[in-house]
């Protein structure tokens, strides 16, 4: 379609469009967003819109749909659901002084990464990535709450999937130089949205390149979205120190802490989220995602869990009046993002007004001085509370936002439309009077205002020195305006006008005036959600079983009579059985065997979240825990693979598996369940010696390794640090009865015949698989795995690390000063490992 050709407006409309090529223009004209052209077809379609068209010049024809603009936000969620980008255009001056078309512009870009109305629920972030030959680097914002965090990964599809998934990313800003191939291949296998950004804003800066150069570009991208500067934004806390334990997506995953495959209500995030505010509930879903390394910090939390167990007074009223609080963070976001209403700002003064309340609650406490000794903002409050109405309305209309004593000519100008039906009832009798008609009325209408009617048998009573001018006839009425009526309407039209600007100006000295609070507010807001997430922790552990756990600085990890939280709320807990777990630098390998369905896997999480949960600085479930810092946690559990489509379940086994051995330290706890069942019996049971043989004589971590290949269990003897325990049995007349108690020893059978009939297999198929099975092992003989003693040579960290940097490069394809800087990298790891 020839542009030249098209009407002025459409003109405008495309000329926008030419600079939002990637976003679905809502192009505003009266009540409504309209959609153009193939944008039009698009949204039709996902929005399930009557497609129509619209005249376009030189007889042609423009597609076309709209949306109303007071109901678009539902509209717009639709799209951004789907993946699409909206651009916002509304007239940016008054039509008034317009000459010719009324200038529109792009107000905002509406983003997936950037979307602020979704449920308080919801947690999405924007990230940018920048990649290098060895590293991609993650710079990451959760725009409603201005959090900004940073991470680096190897540069591997994986790897870079993994934390898409992990920290739900929605949309990934990258340069233009960014690969069409990979984004395609991602997009195959994650839902994210692309945007491409090559500005950078200088005024940035990070010791780190790659986290300055992310941190420059996705700062550029959101101004140039939003059309503003986000003043909200904290600054970037580096994800990769370690200053937390560390658990990837594939941990977080496979010890389903923030979500459940088949029921979200049985993840450990939605056992522990007893909080009553979003802000605490987002804070809960970082600390599970990072557990504390600090003895002081935990012991500090446990002080404060304390501290509101035997506070109940102050404890219930801090509760209470934390469920009344507003997510004040958002409300900043929306301060910052130039969508705030006057409910927002009255949100923000109710939560000020109840902070101060929790904050004189624990004056007394000095474990809450993270509450106490943070300003108030009491001249905040009150400026807030004497200016704005408590029910005020979203919308600014008829005066009935803003209090008296704020504006002088406001208060006169809503008197006078406040006025306004006196006036009318006076003009309606003094005019009966002057006319004799006692059945004249004032009235008024949108399409007409204000108007005399008078009933047809009365007209001819209506005589010109009245000064009345017909102005509709109706089938029992006529119609009037009058000089005096007109002048009357004129003066509260323009009067309800500027009440408008009145108001949109003083709501704007408010933001104005609040927004140089920002970080404070944002302080607050961090203020609220720890102490909501320490509440809830305090209910946690009061519950009837939970214990505060104890730290060593000895490498020790014990646990009596422990209990998986969600399975034991889930069976009850009279049905649960408890287990111990006992490792020490002696006994740092546990061989764990027997049958399917025993309770092997849900034994290794309840260790591994018990360990968490104690690092959360929460109390564990059990009767007695005393552990020493955990740094990681590494696991290999279950076949829910879909996070590396295209990889079989034993590449997807080696590849956890290389990550465990490759990373952990004697400070870490591995789980690896049945390791090495996704190929040959001989060659996964030779790969599972060897990996737990690397385990003893190099990482040292403590580890849970389940297995069916009993055979392992001889490498007790081998191998000081390594020890077997069990799962028990009840075997009568060939049917099994699992007991899921863990005990010492190494279990001789792995039952897997019982499990077959207790799943119903034909009989015929039990009887034959019984014959097959004494066949096998008469056929197997011995196997000896005490014959050789395996020594492992250690090798640094670092000369490990620089091996897996050399793998990931091409030389072939490298530059001049690629390899330069490459060959840097590698200098520096082996300096940094010479010390």
């Amino acid at each position: 379609m020839n542009k030249e050709t098209l009407t002025p407006m459409l003109q405008q409309y495309m000329e926008i469009k030419e600079n939002t090529n990637d976003a679905l223009v809502f192009y505003r004209l009266g009540d409504f967003y309209e959609l153009f052209f193939d944008d039009a077809i698009i949204a039709s379609k996902v929005l399930d819109l009557v497609l129509t068209s619209r005249g376009a010049g030189k007889n042609q024809k423009a597609p076309m749909c709209g949306v109303p603009y007071h109901a678009s936000k539902s509209y717009i969620q639709k799209l951004i659901s789907n993946g699409y980008k909206v651009a916002i255009v509304e007239q940016v001056e008054d039509p008034k002084e317009a000459k010719g078309l009324v200038r529109r512009e792009v107000v905002e870009v509406v983003t997936p990464g950037t979307y602020l109305e979704q449920d308080d629920s919801g947690f999405r972030q924007i990230a940018s990535l920048t990649e290098d030959l060895v590293y991609a680097t993650f710079v990451m914002c959760d725009i409603s709450s201005g959090s900004m965090r940073a991470i680096r990964v190897m540069n591997q599809e994986s790897e870079i999937i993994k934390i898409i998934k992990q920290y739900s990313i929605f949309e990934l800003v990258v340069g233009s130089e960014f690969s069409e191939k990979a984004k395609q291949t991602l997009q195959e296998k994650v839902n994210v949205v692309f945007s491409t950004e090559d500005g950078l804003d200088s005024k940035y800066k990070h010791q780190e390149k790659a986290i300055q150069t992310g941190y420059q570009r996705l700062v550029h991208y959101l101004f140039s979205t939003q059309k503003r500067t986000l003043m909200h934004l904290s600054d970037i806390v580096v994800l990769n120190d370690e200053s937390y334990m560390r658990m990837d997506y594939a941990t977080l995953r496979n010890l389903e802490l923030l979500s459940h495959e088949s029921d979200k209500t049985l993840s450990l995030y939605s056992f522990v989220n007893r909080t009553h505010t979003t802000l605490g509930s987002r804070l809960l879903r970082e600390d599970i995602m990072q557990p504390l390394v600090s003895m002081d910090r935990i012991k500090q939390r446990h002080h404060q869990i304390e501290t509101l167990q035997n506070a109940r007074l102050e404890y219930h009223t801090v509760i209470s009046a934390l469920s009344d609080t507003y997510d004040i963070q958002r409300v900043i976001a929306r301060i910052s993002t130039g969508k705030c209403n006057a409910q927002d700002l009255v949100r923000l003064k109710k939560t000020l007004g109840l902070y101060h309340t929790i904050s004189d609650t624990l004056k007394e406490f000095e474990c809450f001085n993270f509450i106490t000794q943070t300003p108030q903002l009491k001249d905040v409050y009150q400026s807030l509370d004497q200016a704005i109405f408590d029910d005020a309305p979203v919308q600014l209309k008829d005066g009935k936002t803003f209090k008296p004593n704020i504006n002088k000519e406001l208060d006169e100008l809503i008197t006078l439309t406040k006025d306004g039906k006196k006036w009318l009832l006076e003009y309606e009798a003094k005019e009966k009077e002057k006319t004799g008609i006692k059945n004249l009325k004032v009235g008024y209408t949108r399409a007409f205002g204000y108007y005399i009617e008078i009933s047809k048998g009365q007209v001819q009573n209506v005589d010109d020195s009245f000064g009345y001018i017909r102005r509709q006839t109706l089938t029992n009425v006529e119609r009037y305006i009058s000089e005096e009526l007109q002048t009357y309407e004129t003066k509260i039209l323009k009067a309800s006008d500027r009440i408008l600007e009145i108001e949109q100006e003083l709501l704007k000295q408010y933001v104005e005036y609040v927004s140089t609070y920002a970080h404070t507010i944002h302080t607050i807001g961090d203020g609220i959600a720890r102490l909501d997430v320490l509440c809830a922790y305090t209910e946690v552990s009061s519950l009837p079983g939970y214990v505060k756990p104890t730290f060593s600085n000895h490498n020790v990890l014990k646990i009596e009579n422990g209990r998986h939280p969600v399975l034991e709320v889930q069976m009850g807990a009279q049905n649960y059985v408890a287990n111990d777990a006992t490792f020490s630098s002696k006994q740092l390998i546990k061989i764990l065997t027997g049958p399917n369905m025993g309770g092997k896997s849900t034994y290794m999480r309840m260790v591994a979240i018990n360990v968490i949960l104690a690092q959360m600085g929460c109390f564990v479930p059990c009767d007695a825990m005393e552990l020493s810092i955990v740094d990681q946690i590494f696991t290999r559990m279950g076949a829910n693979d879909d996070i590396l489509l295209g990889q079989s379940t034993f590449m997807i086994e080696m590849i956890e598996a290389q990550n465990a051995l490759m990373n952990a330290t004697a400070e870490s706890l591995i789980l690896f369940d049945e390791i090495g069942r996704g190929t040959a019996t001989y060659d996964g049971m030779a790969l599972a010696q060897a990996i737990v043989e690397y385990l003893a004589h190099i990482v040292h971590a403590k580890t849970i390794f389940s297995t069916h290949y009993h055979e392992l269990v001889a490498l007790e003897k081998s191998l000081d640090t390594v020890t077997n325990i069990h799962v028990e049995v009840h075997e009568e007349n060939e049917h099994v009865t699992f007991l899921y108690k863990v005990v010492p020893g190494g279990a001789d059978r792995s039952y897997g015949i019982n499990v077959a009939r207790l799943a119903h297999l034909p009989n015929k198929v039990i009887e034959h698989a019984k014959e097959n099975l004494v066949r096998f092992e008469a056929q197997k003989g011995a196997i000896d795995l005490e014959r050789k003693v395996v020594v492992v040579e250690k090798t640094s960290d670092s000369y490990r690390k620089v091996q897996g940097m050399l793998a990931q490069v091409d030389v072939n394809q490298m530059t001049p000063l690629e390899a330069l800087t490459f060959l840097a990298e590698i200098q520096k790891e082996m300096r940094d490992d010479n010390g």
